[in-house]
């Protein structure tokens, strides 16, 4: 994926601020502690089926890569927001990197060259479907299923990575594969997410960014993934989302991704869920 470009074009797309509401303050905010379903705490045994279907359902170590490594940024991020007035732009590239910070993956300061792109347009779907059409070489990098649930799927928001391959080495313990995130295309639709507020869509945003997760992941309810699918449920990063980000950049990177997958599932659960 050649960003400079991207960028260039992206910001054609996107010349328009789009209205966005700015965020205000919601009582109902929360971050809960506890696996929680309708009140009730979940028991070990719920808890780790829950967090073993969290895992599957992001596709970060799916079978098909059970021998290559989740992927993951190793360079510094660089985010850019377009769409947006300069002033919700300022806010929504500082939440960003905050976020960034908070998981343990590293930012860029100061000046950089963009390599997460958060772009808020009017319509996603025709978006997606326009820049395929006038930019195909910027999905090289993606399968034609992806492809088509990139386009197809009807989503508030949409996104495509540039990953790196690199040979995992001859160990028996690292992957035959080792990915590298090294850019990230996430497209908000402003209509679709209306109702959500700007900090909400961008800690969606990041947690995406960060994450290198498919985009046919289910919504989550203990999760920020949840966000569109109940607009009175999950409004910020949730425990569970804070966990699973520390822990993608806090594994060892160069392993297969079987024995990551165990890492990331033990990492959601409370210490006391773990007996």
């Amino acid at each position: 994926m050649h960003f400079p470009r991207l960028l260039l074009a992206a910001a054609l797309f996107a010349q328009t601020p789009a209205a966005f509401a700015e965020p205000a303050a919601d009582p109902t905010l929360r971050s809960p502690d506890d696996i929680v379903v309708e009140g009730e705490r979940l028991t070990r045994e719920e808890a780790k089926k829950r967090a073993n279907a969290f895992i599957r359902t992001l596709g970060v170590a799916p079978g098909i890569y059970s021998q290559d490594s989740v992927a993951r940024w190793t360079v510094r991020l660089c985010p850019r927001a377009l769409g947006l007035s300069d002033e919700h732009a300022a806010l929504v590239e500082g939440w960003f990197r905050d976020t960034v910070r908070s998981s343990g993956a590293r930012i860029a300061d100061g000046k950089c060259d963009t390599n997460v792109l958060l772009l808020f347009v009017d319509d996603g779907a025709n978006f997606i479907k326009l820049f395929k059409a006038r930019y195909p070489g910027q999905f090289a990098d993606m399968s034609g299923p992806d492809i088509r649930d990139l386009v197809e799927l009807d989503k508030p928001v949409r996104w495509w990575y540039s990953v790196r391959r690199t040979s995992g080495g001859l160990s028996l313990i690292g992957p035959q594969t080792l990915r590298s995130i090294e850019g990230a295309t996430i497209v908000i639709d402003v209509n679709d997410a209306e109702g959500a507020t700007l900090r909400a869509v961008t800690d969606y945003a990041a947690f995406v960014a960060l994450s290198g997760i498919r985009i046919r992941a289910e919504p989550q309810s203990q999760s920020i993934l949840g966000l569109f699918d109940d607009r009175q449920g999950k409004r910020e990063l949730t425990e569970w989302d804070k966990r699973f980000l520390t822990a993608l950049y806090t594994i060892p990177h160069e392993r297969k991704g079987r024995y990551q997958r165990g890492r990331l599932v033990g990492a959601l659960l409370k210490p006391d869920d773990k007996e």
